[in-house]
């Protein structure tokens, strides 16, 4: 037999460490596309919390506003009187 054409040790070593180092990868591909996958889900979950929560949180308001119109208003006009002293503050200053 030529010995050109055999495998030595030292190639079925190298080759052993191949498919060890092969499985590592895969093991650890897997492990971070789970891991991936329930990153995925927590943020899915969360965000659905989130919306649930404003829908929550928007139909109290409308219900709030619906119940106390005048208090409701008189709010808004003290908001908005408010940010436009602010607004007008800030373009004055820049001059």
């Amino acid at each position: 037999m030529n010995p050109s054409f055999t495998s030595t040790n030292g190639e079925r070593t190298v080759n052993e460490a191949a498919r060890k180092t092969e499985r590592t990868a895969e093991h650890l591909a897997d492990s971070a596309s789970d891991t991936a996958a329930r990153a995925s889900s927590a943020a899915r979950d969360r965000a659905d919390q989130a919306q649930r929560w404003a829908k929550s949180r928007w139909s109290d308001l409308q219900q709030t506003v619906e119940a106390q119109p005048y208090q409701s208003s008189a709010w808004a006009l003290g908001i908005g009187f408010a940010a436009g002293l602010l607004v007008m503050g800030l373009l004055r200053g820049r001059r």
